[in-house]
């Protein structure tokens, strides 16, 4: 568990952990809060027998890709769940996760659905819906991932509360933000997939894993989507079916990625995605004027809802690619 100033959302995460029926468990948690308030949360929790915890405060801060690394680099089991401390894991999560991989022999990483719940910790029912459906997890799909390319480029790999072999998730880590931005767990689904095509993921028709989507921080985060546009538009030695799988997901990043790389001041790139054939223009919006606009005045940026915007806590790419420590 990565954690970061928030001791309510971290002593939820942890309960959600050490009720799991699961063991021998070990916990580990990598904190990067300036002040002791987490660290005094883990100290205050009372251990059932079978789980172990390990607790680290990082000074100075590792930011999330350190942290996540030293997590990886940490874990003493052979298969891993990485759990943001904001999120947390449904009741037989960790039981139910591992018997899928007894499904067969190449099954390198499972997952199931995931709750959205808002900041309030209600449940969204609606939105748990269309997120799961958005990024392929429906009961249709269940079982083995016959190609976990494809799987990870619909972003049906999870951004937490998956079970990965340990050293698998070890040797492909997680990239740093100048590589990346902030889209490194979507990133990290993809470059497992990649350096392991002939193996499986499995997917179990469970909801495993309760996802908080944080509206602050996803309105005022403008780098999700570019950096990552690139990387994958880059991707070479692609299937029929990966590309189309690609493409997929540069139509559905294409809008974003133009405002990222406005905001920060890219116009040449902006154009050249917004002229590509993954933006999608209309000309009965004007949203298309909003970004050609915006490529010439970032400050604008706060007048998008004036221009028919999406909230970007509505937006399902961005709710699915956003992480912050």
């Amino acid at each position: 568990m990565t954690s970061y100033r928030r001791p309510t959302f971290l002593l939820q995460s942890l309960h959600s952990c050490i009720t799991q029926d699961y063991r021998p468990l070990e916990i580990d948690i990598s904190d990067d809060s300036p002040n002791d308030e987490c660290e005094q949360i883990v100290r205050s929790v009372t251990l059932p027998e079978g789980i172990s915890l390990r607790y680290w405060r990082n000074s100075p801060s590792l930011k999330q890709t350190g942290n996540v690394n030293k997590l990886f680099s940490m874990a003493r089991g052979s298969k891993l769940v990485l759990l943001h401390d904001d999120d947390a894991l449904m009741p037989g999560a960790i039981t139910a996760l591992l018997a899928a991989f007894s499904w067969s022999p190449s099954v390198i990483a499972s997952y199931g659905l995931q709750y959205i719940i808002r900041s309030d910790g209600e449940i969204s029912m609606s939105e748990s819906e269309k997120h799961d459906v958005y990024v392929h997890r429906t009961r249709d799909l269940t079982g083995l991932q016959q190609d976990p390319v494809v799987s990870a480029l619909w972003l049906q790999f999870p951004n937490n509360g998956y079970l990965v072999d340990t050293a698998l998730a070890r040797a492909t880590g997680y990239l740093g933000e100048e590589l990346v931005g902030d889209a490194c767990d979507a990133d990290f689904g993809i470059r497992l997939a990649l350096a392991n095509r002939n193996s499986q993921f499995a997917f179990i028709d469970r909801h495993t894993s309760l996802y908080r989507l944080t509206a602050s921080s996803l309105r005022t985060n403008h780098g999700c989507c570019w950096k990552l546009f690139d990387l994958v538009s880059r991707l070479t030695d692609l299937t029929p079916r990966q590309m189309d799988a690609r493409d997929v997901l540069l139509r559905r990043t294409a809008e974003e990625s133009v405002v990222d790389n406005a905001i920060h001041r890219r116009r040449k790139r902006a154009l050249e995605i917004f002229r590509s054939p993954f933006y999608p223009v209309s000309k009965l919006r004007p949203k298309p004027l909003y970004h050609l606009v915006l490529m010439a005045f970032p400050g604008l940026v706060g007048l998008r809802e004036l221009f028919l915007e999406k909230p970007k806590s509505e937006s399902p790419a961005l709710a699915t690619l956003a992480t912050t420590e």
